[in-house]
């Protein structure tokens, strides 16, 4: 029998074991460079995006940028 499908808001709400902060290895440092790398939990996301104002933007750079700051990362 076929597993039920999860909702959305069940798999927002699933942070499985993040955020996390991860050492950049050398396949990702190709494109990355050096530093460590913030890995969010969905919900974490979801906050930020919820905080920006109705008519206004915030681009995916921005969003990284605050997780870095959050979780003392090189970049998000």
């Amino acid at each position: 029998m076929a597993k039920a499908k999860k909702t959305w808001q069940e798999k927002l709400n699933d942070d499985r074991d993040m955020p996390k902060v991860v050492e950049v290895n050398e396949k990702m440092s190709k494109l990355w460079g050096e530093g460590t790398c913030v890995i969010p939990a969905p919900r974490e996301v979801d906050g930020i995006m919820r905080m920006v104002p109705r008519g206004r933007l915030i681009t995916i750079n921005q969003i990284r940028e605050v997780l870095a700051m959050r979780h003392n990362a090189s970049f998000g």
